[in-house]
């Protein structure tokens, strides 16, 4: 299993972002089974939507929402299954700056005992227990 990160598939998205080829190739390795299923958490849900609706446009959002919706090889955490998790390693943060978000991620990830995330965010090669997967 992979974590994807938010700023994997905003890229993806939008063929104008400096990391877009290579969320592209990040991709393109999960639909190759590389990695095995793609997982995410309402909190990136909410945060992908959000970003492209302010960014680019509502269609482009919900184009991207029903996608992860109905992605076979994609799972959503709910975010009430990671809230406590993810508050927690938020406020104890020393060396990183997480957001809640970024906080909620490696929540799922030790939920799921997952590596593997990828994102373009550089403070997750601070945390030695994750293999950050950038392209």
């Amino acid at each position: 299993m992979i974590f994807i990160d938010s700023n994997v598939i905003i890229a993806y998205k939008n063929a104008d972002d400096i990391n877009h080829d290579r969320s592209a190739s990040i991709f393109q390795q999960l639909s190759d089974g590389i990695y095995g299923k793609g997982i995410i958490s309402e909190f990136i849900f909410i945060e992908v939507t959000t970003v492209l609706a302010l960014k680019r446009n509502l269609q482009s959002a919900k184009e991207v929402g029903i996608i992860l919706l109905n992605a076979a090889d994609i799972e959503i955490i709910k975010a009430s299954d990671v809230f406590e998790k993810a508050w927690s390693i938020f406020i104890n943060q020393r060396n990183t700056k997480f957001s809640f978000v970024d906080a909620s991620n490696l929540a799922c990830m030790e939920l799921k005992e997952i590596k593997n995330i990828a994102t373009f965010d550089k403070d997750f090669l601070k945390i030695k227990s994750v293999n950050v997967i950038r392209e």
